[in-house]
């Protein structure tokens, strides 16, 4: 990597730096297989200790010094070679119990343009679209800051899997769920399982096959989609359902990582088929207008979609 370390895999490693200082903390051999799978991931680790040590020290107060007495491993710990690394596993215990714990979520994120899969580790795992930014705040309980996100959660009815996003809690019962939060509002999507909306509240419960929206301070609404499309924007295909052309708009922006609006007159057309996002975004955006009869032209470093004579209504 000419001595760099790639985003994803610093992102990776202080993950791991997160989980081990935790005490209940138990997957040695994953972290072993971890660190053993690539050269490189010893040197983000050890990376990721050298930061996480010097934010600690910036915090540590001046009366503790009397307590650094207490022996801890050197920083280079993990320099070593991969078939010392389960030799050194012992030590990391040892040094974990002496770190603070981490005082802030870790967040993954996403370029518009841009999906990400992220495997969780309680066994979960998440796919990021474009533009989004979703923070682990514990290992059953994320935080969607904006954009849009698959869950597929291991069920533990004893610890239900949480995701917060503006405001509103959404609680897991064994689901693959799909969560938008955006200008438009917020819309959570079911393929499998079930979702709790606003358990603590005016609980929504929802099955495979039904859709929630909420646009600004509105009520929540329920309409049924289909299963199968929950998730579809993966695959390349955005499937709508009566859907505002903002909200498509919205959508084909964060997935092509290029700025499209509505213009003027598009507020009263409904849009109701699928978009394939395959092509390239001058392809996709001349396909949108063609469906919506809207004429597409360009905004800046974007696209403006304005309705004409003749648009669907």
């Amino acid at each position: 990597m000419n001595g760099q370390v790639s985003d994803y895999l610093a992102e990776d490693a202080r993950n791991w730096v997160i989980r081990l200082q935790d005490a209940a903390f138990a997957d040695w051999d994953a972290f072993a297989e971890w660190l053993e799978r690539d050269p490189a991931h010893l040197s983000a680790y050890n990376a990721a200790l050298e930061t996480d040590e010097a934010m600690a020290e910036l915090f540590r107060l001046a009366p503790a010094k009397a307590a650094e007495t207490v022996a801890r491993p050197s920083r280079r710990l993990f320099l070593i070679s991969g078939g010392a690394v389960a030799a050194a596993l012992a030590a990391v215990v040892g040094w974990t119990s002496l770190v603070p714990g981490p005082n802030a979520p870790f967040e993954y994120r996403t370029a518009p343009g841009e999906h990400r899969e992220v495997a969780l580790a309680d066994g979960s795992k998440m796919v990021l679209n474009g533009g989004t930014r979703v923070a682990m705040v514990d290992r059953r309980h994320a935080e969607l800051i904006e954009g849009e996100a698959l869950f597929e959660v291991r069920h533990d009815a004893a610890h239900p899997f949480i995701v917060k996003t503006g405001g509103v809690t959404l609680e897991d019962a064994g689901t693959v769920f799909n969560v938008v939060r955006d200008e438009t509002g917020l819309r959570v999507s079911v393929a499998e399982g079930a979702v709790i909306y606003q358990p603590r509240a005016d609980a929504v419960r929802l099955g495979p096959g039904d859709a929630l929206s909420v646009s600004g301070s509105g009520r929540p609404e329920v309409t049924r989609t289909l299963a199968a499309d929950v998730g579809s924007w993966r695959g390349g295909q955005l499937v709508y359902r009566n859907a505002t052309l903002e909200r498509v708009a919205a959508d084909v922006s964060r997935n092509l990582g290029i700025q499209v609006r509505a213009g003027k007159g598009t507020g009263d057309i409904p849009f109701t088929g699928t978009i394939s996002t395959q092509g390239g975004p001058g392809a996709v955006i001349e396909r949108i207008a063609a469906l919506t009869g809207t004429r597409a032209t360009r905004a800046g470093n974007g696209w403006m979609l304005d309705a004409i004579d003749g648009a669907p209504r």
